[in-house]
């Protein structure tokens, strides 16, 4: 039977998983994380916690406690939460960029399933994405419909956007402006490292990011959702009319700062 300081573990432990730059180098987040590896009663309680939050342990291991989402759980996130997404281009950005990273950083079954550091460049990826909407482009010309209507106004966005545009005039001059690619892609990976999925690769130069293991961990969890092996098997796909389905924009919707950990 759990006793006070039982449940005053999982406060803690919970209070950590849902801070998603923390690692376990505290001693109290590396105890109560401990119990959770190790002890079953512990671990079915805290399970139990996340369960009436609709939430769920993804993974569990020397980086930390993981945890998922449903969209209805307090701690879930939407797109209306992201920065610079009032308008539905500006989301459909998000959604796109979001979703590329990870088809770009894992492009196969086999690399979601390597637990490697995955590297970043801005610009690398940027000309990657933009080849990908062209892609899309030109499969649009053969008569193929895009799967996700989400994605095949997305890629129109994105593709007729210039990849570099600077503001000339007030007090972000010089800065990229939200009219670039590269400003989103920027943002994107950003954003990414507030929720812990991502850092900035020192060693490699300005805009290179890794990706952490957190990552990989939640595009493991979407894997099957059709956006991403649409994006993901571009090039290895042959061309046909297919039916188009919504957008499924869970990567999205289901991520935030509170969620993964």
């Amino acid at each position: 039977m759990l006793t006070a300081q039982d449940y005053t573990d999982l406060g803690i432990l919970l209070s950590f998983a849902l801070q998603p730059t923390k690692r376990p180098s505290s001693d109290d987040y590396k105890r109560t994380l401990a119990r959770y590896r190790s002890e079953v009663e512990f671990r079915d309680a805290m399970n139990g916690v996340l369960d009436g939050l609709s939430a769920k342990a993804l993974a569990d291991s020397d980086f930390g406690l993981f945890l998922g989402v449903e969209r209805e759980s307090p701690f879930a996130f939407r797109m209306s939460d992201m920065p610079n997404s009032q308008k539905s281009e500006q989301r459909l950005l998000w959604g796109l960029v979001l979703l590329g990273t990870a088809a770009y950083a894992y492009p196969s079954v086999a690399d979601l399933e390597e637990e490697r550091v995955r590297h970043v460049n801005e610009a690398d990826f940027e000309a990657w994405l933009r080849s990908r909407c062209e892609q899309m482009r030109s499969r649009e010309g053969a008569g193929e419909i895009v799967p996700e209507e989400g994605m095949a106004q997305a890629w129109r966005i994105y593709a007729d956007m210039p990849t570099v545009f600077k503001a000339d005039r007030g007090r972000v001059t010089n800065r990229l402006s939200p009219k670039s690619t590269m400003y989103w892609v920027h943002q994107a990976l950003s954003w990414l490292a507030d929720q812990g999925m991502a850092r900035p690769d020192r060693t490699a130069g300005t805009g290179t990011w890794a990706l952490t293991e957190r990552f990989r961990v939640m595009v493991t969890e979407m894997a099957s959702e059709r956006a991403y092996t649409y994006l993901r098997d571009l090039d290895r796909t042959p061309i046909s009319p297919p039916t188009r389905e919504p957008l499924d924009t869970a990567f999205i919707e289901a991520t935030s700062e509170e969620e993964l950990a």
